[in-house]
């Protein structure tokens, strides 16, 4: 019976030599997996926050633009004012001067 547990441990060792390989390259392709499994969820993950910035940034060009608008109608605004009074002053002083 020793005869046959000792054949029987060599046997078993012999196949754990040999499935070790297997194991290890079955490790290294778990490994491989996440990383990959990694890679693609920062991926998506990344693709996310762009995606979130470029409409924070569109939201702020569109309200940028929209103030510049603003400001430009009120420049107008003031130039038509500035011309009117102008245009008054100038009417006023042909006026005191042809009473003159």
């Amino acid at each position: 019976m020793t005869y046959q547990t000792d054949t029987m441990l060599k046997l078993v060792e012999k196949l754990f030599q040999l499935l070790r390989p297997r194991m290890c390259q079955f490790s290294q392709s778990n490994k491989n997996i996440s990383k990959h499994l990694f890679e693609k969820a920062r991926a998506e993950e990344n693709i996310h926050f762009l995606k979130l910035q470029r409409e924070q940034l569109k939201s702020l060009r569109e309200k940028i633009l929209s103030q510049k608008n603003e400001v430009t109608t009120k420049i107008i605004k003031v130039d038509k004012q500035i011309q009117s009074l102008e245009k008054t002053k100038t009417e006023g002083s042909q006026m005191n001067h042809e009473q003159n």
